[in-house]
């Protein structure tokens, strides 16, 4: 039974590490039509898709969440949404981030060492060998 009880505990402190090394976050910002999402990522995974809701979402979930410093602010002219890993600890975070931005919106994407994912998104992409530029045009119905 001292066993059984042994391995309770060991696999509840588990649980707790575990919980402690991955965090979940969503920001929702209701905008306007026509408003601007400024995305700047430093690492990870990073996913966009459009939606007919005028409401910008982004969930981040973080694999060693000490490792990041993230912010998110709103203002007249759009969301802007910034996640950075940290000096040194930040070597070993990971992260993915779901954008979700209304059908109108102007999408600016700043990234550094990001994997990027474009779910149901139209129009023409230039991407050049120096500076990536990458617009998203609004959905016309």
């Amino acid at each position: 039974m001292q066993h059984l009880n042994t391995l309770s505990q060991l696999m509840s402190a588990a649980s707790t590490v575990a919980e402690f090394a991955r965090s979940s976050q969503t920001y929702n910002f209701l905008v306007r039509p026509g408003s601007t999402c400024y995305v700047h990522v430093a690492g990870g995974e990073i996913r966009i898709a459009r939606q007919p809701v005028p409401q910008v979402a982004i969930t981040a979930k973080l694999q060693a969440p000490f490792g990041w410093r993230i912010a998110a602010e709103q203002d007249d002219a759009g969301v802007y949404f910034v996640a950075l890993r940290r000096a040194i600890v930040g070597a070993m975070a990971d992260a993915s981030f779901l954008v979700t931005v209304p059908q109108d919106a102007h999408l600016t994407l700043k990234l550094e060492q990001t994997r990027l994912c474009l779910e149901n998104v139209e129009g023409v992409f230039e991407l050049s060998p120096q500076t990536v530029m990458l617009r998203l045009p609004a959905k016309t119905s």
